[in-house]
């Protein structure tokens, strides 16, 4: 009889570990596909892949660099085409990194103004924070991680998160028996976008999807800017992750420099509180950290300071502000020495 348990439960065993591996490969596959539904997710991705063949200015980081960037000022001054890959800070560094490791070259230049919680908070808690986005419109993150943090992801889903891309298959399945690919006529705008201009940035004008005008919202949630941004000493993750950068340095000839956040909101920068002092700590400790791996940290704190330019949080300025910060960063970025501006 215990014989017979044995044998059952080696079999129950095997036939789950099976499974297992076959849901996770159908759903690393599955979250490839394209479903349509991914927005300008979409369009940054696909100026991302679509434009390899050209030098490039690539600046990454969370929505402050979507709201603070005017990609065409600086490659009108600095002639290099520029894509702005900035939205949602939630995403971990590395994700952000395996993401640009697979579409950058010798010709490109990233430039990272990443928000100070990038410097200090655990990356990985923020896995669950963002899974969501990660079987759905930001599933670009998902697709470039390692297996291994492909399975971590995995495991943090619930379940219809774990079902999510699978459902895909049936509407793709649907569209290729109709002969139609449901992407084709979003690419075909996006390639005429980006001939008229279209770089990645936020259209100040535009409502959100559900109609609300994006100037009359608050996001801070009762919070002061000093407490919204969360900021304490560096942690460990952050030097794994400019590990991580200065490999991919180094396998793809890219040129990464480092530069401030946008900062939008009054008393961000009175060091006098203690969340101040713990502020100040943090920025005083960053620069040395970046330039003793050898990566070029450009500006200072405050010329992406904005105190009455915030549109509706505090990492997000407003279009006056953002040609300011735009045209300080151009002149940062000249100092350099790796622009021909003489053409």
């Amino acid at each position: 009889m215990i014989e017979k348990y044995k044998k059952f439960l080696l079999v129950f065993v095997g036939l789950l570990f099976c499974a297992s591996v076959i849901y996770t490969g159908g759903f690393i596959w599955a979250n490839t596909l394209e479903n349509g539904t991914d927005g300008f997710y979409f369009t940054k991705n696909f100026l991302l892949e679509n434009t390899k063949d050209r030098p490039r200015i690539i600046l990454d980081g969370g929505s402050s660099t979507h709201h603070s960037i005017n990609s065409l000022m600086i490659e009108n001054k600095l002639n290099r085409i520029t894509l702005n890959m900035g939205y949602n800070a939630g995403y971990p560094l590395d994700f952000r990194l395996h993401r640009l490791s697979h579409f950058i070259s010798s010709n490109d230049i990233v430039v990272l103004p990443l928000e100070y919680p990038y410097y200090s908070r655990d990356e990985q808690a923020m896995i669950s924070v963002i899974s969501d986005e990660l079987v759905s419109y930001g599933k670009f993150h998902f697709n470039a991680l390692p297996l291994s943090k492909k399975l971590l992801v995995i495991t943090r889903l619930n379940f219809n998160q774990a079902t999510k891309p699978l459902k895909n298959v049936y509407r793709l399945a649907k569209h290729k028996l109709l002969g139609s690919d449901f992407n084709f006529d979003e690419k075909l705008k996006i390639i005429k976008l980006l001939e008229s201009g279209e770089r990645g940035d936020i259209n100040y004008n535009a409502l959100l999807q559900q109609g609300i005008d994006l100037h009359k919202i608050d996001h801070n949630n009762g919070a002061t800017c000093q407490e919204y941004i969360a900021v304490d000493k560096i942690n460990s993750d952050f030097v794994k992750n400019i590990e991580l950068i200065k490999q991919i340095q180094t396998e793809s000839g890219a040129k990464f420099i480092f530069t401030y956040p946008a900062l939008a909101g009054k008393n961000c920068f009175d060091f006098s509180t203690p969340q101040g002092k713990k502020l100040k700590s943090l920025i005083e400790q960053i620069k040395p950290l970046v330039e003793s791996y050898g990566f070029l940290f450009i500006g200072n704190p405050f010329d992406s300071y904005f105190p009455n330019n915030m549109l509706n949080t505090y990492w997000h300025i407003d279009e006056k502000a953002r040609d300011i910060r735009t045209k300080r960063l151009i002149e940062e970025l000249k100092k350099t020495g790796l622009f021909n501006t003489n053409k």
